[in-house]
């Protein structure tokens, strides 16, 4: 599994506070010109996507999540262990 958190025109030294506060280890990729943003219609809130091993999109949560509710656990269980 691989987590990728991506930055809309974020400077990369409030990122780095960001990190640093939450503690989080997973890169921040920054979208300096919001071409990816504009490319899956994000905009200005948390947006999660879970992309297959076929590289298709097979869910998305716009809103804040709680990551270790047992529904959220079932489904990235079910991903990870999707057939290769």
């Amino acid at each position: 599994m691989v987590i990728l958190k991506v930055a809309t025109k974020e400077k990369e030294k409030d990122i780095i506070k960001y990190k640093n506060e939450f503690n989080i280890s997973s890169p921040i990729l920054i979208d300096e010109d919001a071409a990816v943003a504009t490319a899956y219609g994000l905009w200005n809130r948390p947006n999660t996507f879970f992309i297959s091993r076929e590289g298709k999109i097979v869910g998305r949560v716009v809103k804040e999540m709680d990551w270790t509710s047992k529904n959220m656990i079932q489904f990235i269980h079910y991903l990870l262990e999707e057939k290769k």
